[in-house]
């Protein structure tokens, strides 16, 4: 029974349809690829946070993660890290706005990142967490484990179709 459980989920994962996951559209300089955006994060106190990854060929294996986040009081983030299990997606983040939305201030930021690191950080195996910084002070976001256990997969297949369409 074990077994057959182990061979189902191994079955589904390979099978794992991403298509309804993403977008990619060709372009003079490449293929460009844009994951829709996922909410697999939240602060009990403070709200959610939604990221999307964009990746163009030809830019140096760099991606955009665009990340969005709720927070009680608007604050002006400097840097970001998403943590899982060995590998961070960390650095200074640029900002696009702050807007008040009901009871909360909706942050929209920018990091740019290696597509080799963001490949591996959808590890389903791990339990990541995403800490917005402003002047060094965290605010923390854990992951939803079952969205991460569902989306884990579909975010690594997407960045494998990615790797092996480039012929690296």
């Amino acid at each position: 029974m074990l077994f057959a459980a182990f061979v189902l989920a191994c079955t589904s994962v390979a099978g794992q349809n991403i298509r309804g996951h993403y977008v990619s559209k060709a372009d003079a300089d490449g293929t460009i690829y844009h994951t829709l955006p996922v909410t697999l994060f939240e602060n009990r106190r403070e709200g959610d946070l939604t990221f999307d990854l964009t990746y163009k060929e030809g830019q140096q294996g760099r991606v955009t993660l665009n990340f969005t986040y709720r927070a009680s009081q608007p604050v002006q983030a400097d840097s970001v890290r998403f943590i899982s299990g060995e590998t961070v997606l960390a650095g200074p983040v640029s900002k696009f706005y702050i807007e008040p939305e009901k009871k909360l201030w909706k942050h929209r930021y920018s990091l740019q990142t290696d597509a080799a690191l963001v490949r591996v950080f959808f590890d389903e195996e791990t339990e990541p967490q995403a800490v917005v910084y402003s002047g060094g002070r965290p605010l923390v976001y854990d992951v939803k484990r079952s969205a991460w256990h569902s989306y884990a997969p579909v975010g690594r297949k997407i960045f494998e179709m990615i790797r092996l369409n480039e012929g690296r």
